[in-house]
């Protein structure tokens, strides 16, 4: 009981715990006491006054008991406060609370007037408790060993201390008392002591020896196998740690594997070292041709020769494959090996694209007198000139959103735009395509599947009047109303803010990934409609003459019958992101020419 009579002591020393009346005042706004609901009468006739009592937060206002000498007086407790009904005239009051000093026969400075509010606020020191530091410390240092105290007197639970760290420590504060204590660590005996506390300047120190119920083992396996011991996973290829006298399962785990299984004995300070089976791999067999023969085989990255080949030394499961001849494209797939059984695949591989040279320099212009000589043919949505295709796909009518909706931007505001349906190129016009049609190539990069730039507005009518002339068709630039629903994903859009994704860098050509140039069409990955490069690559070449937009909802719109600049959208591969998103609207005079503008074809149904 040594800390109890240390805390009397003290008690002793400083007296009892205090509280103060630190606000009393009349609330003239407050009709609470002549209230009809609230309001009381005493025995002569007179109405109540009401002092409203408040305390600090968390206060308990029921412990304290108030005595008005002659005058009666109730109470009540409503929102937390208490209602002190008290007669009039009254003009001191007693306040006790049980382990403070009472605040006796308190000059209220007023006198208590019949039928008014008045409002009190009181003040108590919180109890004093004193505490120590304490630090648990285990030898040997043990990570995560349970610390569990239990405090004398009473009947106090045992409750969680802490957990060591890595250092084989853990501290906190108790208060002044004695406690008992058991520390337990996995593949330990417990230890259990006792401790006093009564020193608010020193750290009490509890040194808790923990003495080995096991011994140190060492698991190693020659394989890139996870070690389990009794199910858990311990580690990976090796593991050292400590374990319990007695026998432990210990398996080798791995992916497409046989595990292996061994039990293994533990004595009590005996260490050992145990070099542990591996994992037995299970195999698959996988037959590869390809058209034509003799392409070399990729596996993972691994060489396995050429074509034809049975490969027998691969683990189940997928593995991708790729194949490559010189003059042709390569061919990749994926394909799952399974146990005891022969997997099959063939790969054709393409050609490469020899048909299309684009010169230089010597390049020549097709007349109209020559046009009879270009093979053109246009069906089912797929253009073919002398042999190069170039897709159209349809896109279905319906209603959008067009531009968005801040009205200080060049894209506002948004409003209700409906289209008929109609057809859109699947990518922008090709160098081969225009060279095909117009006998020569104004690119600034250049590469047969690279999209056609350095072509004006002016230039591109010239293509279209040309194509329409030799298919008989009335293929035309898309206005722009059109390629911002196409951009959109038409009536399957997903609401991206680009053509295709959130992710600019996953569907387009910009300033970040270009490496300053043009890209082969179709690289990037398509918009829900199927369309390549409507964001990035080059800017395309819209019908309209550039206008602002109205505000009223419009069916297939053309834009303004005149103008100076005609409309551009897409974005290119010198663009920053800024300029990217799919309501984004840029223009240029009909007669500029740049290496970073294309354009794409547009037929209606």
């Amino acid at each position: 009981m040594t800390w109890l009579l240390l805390l009397l002591g003290v008690l002793s020393s400083f007296g009892q715990l205090k509280f103060r009346v630190t606000d009393f005042a009349a609330d003239p706004f407050d009709l609470t006491a002549r209230n009809d609901q609230y309001k009381k009468v005493d025995g002569s006739g007179s109405l109540y006054a009401i002092i409203k009592v408040s305390g600090e937060e968390g206060d308990n206002l029921r412990e304290y008991q108030f005595n008005f000498g002659n005058m009666n007086h109730l109470i009540e407790e409503h929102d937390g406060l208490l209602w002190i009904y008290v007669q009039k005239n009254a003009k001191r009051v007693t306040i006790r609370r049980n382990g403070y000093t009472p605040l006796l026969n308190h000059d209220l400075q007023t006198t208590i007037e019949e039928g008014k509010t008045y409002r009190m606020k009181l003040s108590a020191q919180g109890p004093v408790i004193y505490t120590q530091m304490v630090m648990f410390q285990t030898e040997p240092k043990v990570t995560g060993a349970v610390v569990m105290i239990r405090r004398e007197g009473g009947d106090s639970p045992k409750e969680l201390f802490g957990t060591t760290d890595v250092t084989g420590v853990t501290a906190k504060g108790l208060e002044f008392g004695t406690y008992t204590y058991e520390v337990m660590a996995e593949n330990y005996y417990s230890s259990e002591g006792r401790f006093t506390l009564n020193s608010q300047t020193e750290t009490h120190r509890e040194n808790v020896m923990l003495r080995s119920n096991g011994a140190n083992i060492t698991l190693a396996v020659a394989t890139n196998a996870d070690i389990y011991i009794n199910g858990t996973k311990k580690g990976t290829r090796s593991w050292t740690g400590s374990l319990k006298a007695g026998l432990h399962n210990v398996e080798c785990r791995q992916e497409n594997h046989r595990p292996s299984s061994q039990t293994i004995s533990v004595k009590e300070g005996e260490d050992q070292s145990i070099v542990l089976a591996p994992p037995t791999p299970i195999m698959g067999v996988l037959a590869i041709t390809s058209t034509p023969s003799g392409a070399a085989i990729y596996v993972d990255g691994k060489s396995y020769g050429t074509t034809p080949r049975n490969i027998t030394d691969l683990l189940i499961g997928q593995h991708t494959v790729k194949l490559s001849l010189n003059g042709y494209g390569e061919a990749q797939t994926t394909v799952d090996v399974k146990e005891q059984q022969t997997t099959d695949i063939n790969l054709a591989l393409k050609e490469k694209d020899r048909a299309v040279t684009i010169p230089n320099e010597n390049e020549s212009t097709v007349s109209d007198d020559d046009l009879s000589q270009i093979n053109i043919i246009y069906t089912d949505g797929v253009l073919t000139v002398d042999g190069i295709q170039y897709n159209m796909v349809r896109v279905e009518g319906g209603t959008f959103q067009m531009g968005y909706g801040n009205n200080e931007s060049n894209e506002a505001p948004a409003h209700s735009v409906t289209l008929s349906s109609y057809y859109i190129g699947q990518t922008e016009v090709t160098q081969a395509l225009w060279r095909a049609v117009m006998g020569k190539n104004p690119s600034f990069f250049r590469g047969a599947l690279l999209p056609v730039e350095n072509v004006s507005w002016n230039d591109c009518q010239e293509f279209i009047r040309r194509l329409n002339l030799l298919t008989g068709k009335k293929f035309r630039l898309p206005t722009e109303a059109e390629w911002e629903f196409a951009a959109r994903g038409g009536t399957m859009s997903k609401g991206y803010r680009y053509s295709g994704s959130n992710s600019l860098s996953k569907i387009a050509w910009y300033n970040k990934n270009s490496e300053g140039n043009t890209h082969p069409v179709a690289t990037q990955q398509p918009n829900e409609l199927g369309l390549y490069d409507m964001t990035g690559n080059v800017w395309e070449w819209c019908q309209d003459w550039k206008g602002p937009y109205s505000s009223v909802s419009v069916t297939n719109p053309i834009g303004p019958a005149t103008g100076s600049f005609r409309v551009d959208r897409g974005g290119s591969w010198s663009s920053m992101a800024t300029f990217c998103p799919l309501a984004y609207r840029s223009h240029h005079a009909p007669s500029n020419s740049n290496d970073y503008i294309g354009f794409r074809l547009a037929l209606s149904e």
